[in-house]
């Protein structure tokens, strides 16, 4: 059995945020895995003064506090913010006693500099009564991150949650437009678009699992984060309300219940149109539900599909739908994507079953052709 594992605080510095670093309360044993961070591959898109291109941050309302808002129309797939967290705490942490744990979270926040240690005293803290407020507003607004670890490090020991004091001001929906994308190397999220994005609208993403029933859903977002959902998915009437959770169960379930393009691709006992027709109707339900996020690897199916079905016009299209979505989200998809385009050829199974199928139907035609011989004609003709 392990020991108790020893914590201290670490702190991490960009060279393309130089006044922005990160403080870590960490797992001794993790904190030699850190990577020296690299530059983020992409960055905030910015106006020619300076400011965010996309977004600005102002009051969401009564009781919302603040939240992002857009500045501009935001297409599909578009990079909002690259931001650094500004810290990083365990989810399972442990002290010989709560006066250690409380002067661990104090100075966690004040190995930042004023300006990061300041602002993120403001964040909500939905754990006023039973923790400091430095803890309370860590575990309210952290968002689940990977660090590099040894393999024999337990499980629950690789649990960790970042706060980022912009990303974390976009709050809930359950039909969200925009979710973020760690990546450990840069240690850095990026924020980007789900679906488009109109001029004024909220930016909003996700702190519960929204496949979940509405009830479900709120009874976490109230325990969790204090308050109630009253976002549209959330709100319907009761008839519709069913509805919409029956579809996101049906979602969840979607890929372990319907057929995939795996099984599919070189079964010719099943018809062309069986998987494309399963997945545009799971593309709707997305729609329909606001879970974009989902339907990227829809998506790449449905390209597979068209790939396979030697459909170079429809497999265009939705190649170019899914290099959008990849981007961000998946930039070494959108770069195999790519190179789909550049040689369609090079998809995997390019057009196999429009081959086979046109071999089949030679096959068929030629034995109907013989069938169709006269017998006389295999047999000399009769002498007498």
């Amino acid at each position: 059995m392990s020991s108790s594992p020893t914590f201290s605080i670490a702190t991490l510095h960009f060279d393309d945020a130089p006044s922005s670093p990160c403080a870590l309360l960490i797992d001794t044993r993790i904190a030699l895995h850190l990577p020296t961070p690299t530059r983020p591959s992409r960055t905030t898109p910015l106006t020619d003064n300076g400011t965010p291109l996309f977004f600005e941050i102002k009051s969401a309302g009564a009781h919302k506090g603040l939240g992002m808002f857009a500045t501009r129309a935001i297409p599909t797939g578009a990079l909002i913010l690259v931001e650094h967290p500004a810290i990083i705490t365990p989810a399972n942490v442990h002290f010989p006693s709560s006066e250690a744990r409380d002067e661990a979270y104090r100075a966690l926040f004040d190995a930042l500099p004023d300006h990061r240690s300041e602002e993120l005293r403001t964040m909500t803290n939905c754990r006023p009564e039973d923790v400091t407020h430095e803890e309370g507003i860590s575990r309210t607004n952290g968002t689940a991150v990977e660090l590099g670890h040894p393999d024999e490090i337990e499980v629950e020991a690789r649990e960790y949650g970042a706060v980022f004091l912009t990303i974390n001001r976009s709050n809930h929906s359950c039909g969200p437009n925009a979710a973020h994308k760690w990546d450990l190397a840069s240690f850095s999220s990026s924020l980007y678009a789900l679906r488009p994005i109109a001029p004024g609208e909220e930016i909003t993403m996700i702190y519960t699992d929204v496949t979940q029933p509405s009830t479900t859903r709120r009874a976490h977002l109230l325990s969790h984060y204090g308050f109630l959902c009253t976002c549209p998915f959330c709100t319907l009437p009761p008839t519709s309300q069913s509805a919409s959770d029956a579809a996101r169960f049906e979602l969840r379930e979607w890929r372990h219940t319907r057929p995939v393009y795996a099984g599919w691709a070189t079964d010719l006992c099943r018809a062309d149109s069986f998987v494309l027709d399963s997945h545009f109707a799971a593309l709707e339900l997305i729609r329909r539900e606001g879970l974009e996020g989902m339907e990227s690897a829809f998506v790449r199916e449905v390209c597979l599909c068209y790939a396979v079905l030697g459909e170079e016009g429809e497999f265009r299209e939705w190649a170019g739908r899914l290099e959008g979505l990849s981007e961000v989200r998946d930039p070494g998809m959108a770069k195999e994507v790519r190179g789909w385009l550049g040689d369609v050829k090079s998809v995997p199974k390019w057009g196999w079953r429009k081959k086979k199928r046109m071999q089949m139907t030679r096959k068929k035609k030629q034995h109907e052709e013989e069938e169709e011989e006269d017998p006389a004609d295999y047999f000399s003709p009769l002498m007498f």
